[in-house]
């Protein structure tokens, strides 16, 4: 017989309504996600709703419509007003309480609050949606390749220390006890490896003094490796930076050339294993479906040989994540200008399967040894802000 579930674990109450229905909230009582009959949602800080699920081997990433998504946290709202109380603490309770007091309304107003406090919607990586999002920088300062719109119109802008300083006191106060549930701090935007190590320094010392938690960052492949040396790895270690997301994309030459991102591979290979050098974690971002029909082979061979030659340790990641040609009129005009042909959604995972099988071989053939980090496969849209 399937019975009521009040839990508190890592500042996230989660209440199950039997084996029926189940909805997660931060102690400030944000909806984060809800589950009914198997089928799981997730909710994002700007308010937007999508159901996440397989359709055959293909992840699926829905977006509800506004009314859906009120119809989801209004529920949610509802389980925690008519959740029985009988065997629960006072302190249980009193946080039970405060969650039952919010609406969807609230949510709504606290979502736009929260956005106001960044220049734009800010870009999360892989694995990284319960992540304390803090914008030192926003926009990119190459922002020419064809594969990616994000950045276009935004002008790279770099907030000074006492800026940043202020954006971080306002994004906790915002958060208030919602801060509990978060994981870790990502330190964005794309360049904010690249700030001058004199003001970058003191602000990691400062959030691991004020917050204590994992830092993440990522790495601009076209500007930092202009402004960062083995000694600054070094450095961004000991003040402690945890990990840096690295989006290689595709280790294939033809690949990344044909994309406009003038990136030479063997010098993002260095540069990875100098970070590793220094003990920094890294996440390799590789994306199925980089170079369509046309260039699968190149695209899958080429980035296996150029993983195969990071050192690579426990503690590292690789995401694999299908490329979604139409959320970008750059990429579609460009697969059709080269008649790159584009995979489906069934080919990026069969696709996904061959990176792995590929990496894996390639990484034994070079070191010996299998691969000791794991490969996820993973689908950007799932970190949506």
């Amino acid at each position: 017989m399937s019975r009521n579930l009040f839990r508190i674990n890592n500042g996230i109450l989660t209440l199950a309504n039997g084996s029926e229905e189940i909805a997660n909230f931060d102690f400030e009582g944000r909806v984060l996600f809800y589950t009914k009959s198997g089928s799981l949602h997730r909710r994002s800080t700007n308010n937007s709703m999508f159901r996440l699920g397989w359709d055959g081997d293909v992840r699926s990433v829905t977006p509800l419509s506004e009314d859906e998504s009120r119809i989801i946290t209004d529920r949610c709202y509802e389980l925690a007003r008519n959740f029985p109380q009988e065997t629960l603490s006072q302190e249980e309770k009193d946080t039970l309480s405060g969650i039952a007091s919010r609406d969807s309304d609230w949510l709504e107003k606290d979502a736009r609050n929260l956005l106001s406090l960044y220049s734009y919607q800010p870009i999360m990586p892989p694995d990284q949606s319960s992540a304390l999002y803090l914008e030192l920088t926003t926009g990119c300062r190459w922002n020419r390749c064809s594969i990616c719109n994000s950045y276009s119109g935004r002008t790279p802008v770099e907030k000074t220390s006492e800026q940043f300083v202020e954006h971080m006191k306002l994004v906790k106060e915002s958060l208030g006890k919602g801060i509990r549930s978060r994981k870790g701090i990502f330190l964005g935007d794309s360049g904010a490896l690249d700030v001058d190590q004199k003001q970058l320094l003191p602000i990691l010392d400062g959030l691991k003094a004020e917050f204590g938690l994992p830092v993440f960052t990522a790495f601009d492949i076209f500007s930092t490796p202009k402004r960062k040396n083995m000694i600054h790895y070094q450095d961004l270690k000991r003040h402690g930076l945890d990990r840096i997301f690295v989006f290689i994309e595709s280790g294939s030459y033809k690949v990344v050339k044909l994309f406009n991102e003038k990136i030479n591979v063997t010098e993002t290979l260095n540069i990875v294993n100098n970070i590793k050098d220094y003990g920094i974690a890294v996440s390799i971002v590789v994306m199925a479906g980089m170079g369509g029909k046309k260039f699968e082979s190149d695209h899958v061979e080429g980035t296996a040989n150029i993983i195969s030659q990071m050192n690579l340790e426990s503690g590292d990641m690789i995401f694999l994540s299908p490329v979604v040609e139409e959320d970008d009129s750059n990429y579609i005009d460009m697969v059709n200008r080269e008649g790159l042909g584009i995979l489906t959604p069934v080919e990026k995972v069969s696709q996904m399967e061959a990176l792995t099988s590929a990496i894996k071989e390639s990484y034994r053939d070079m070191n010996g040894i299998d691969i000791p980090v794991p490969i996820v496969k993973y689908d950007l849209r799932e970190s949506l802000f």
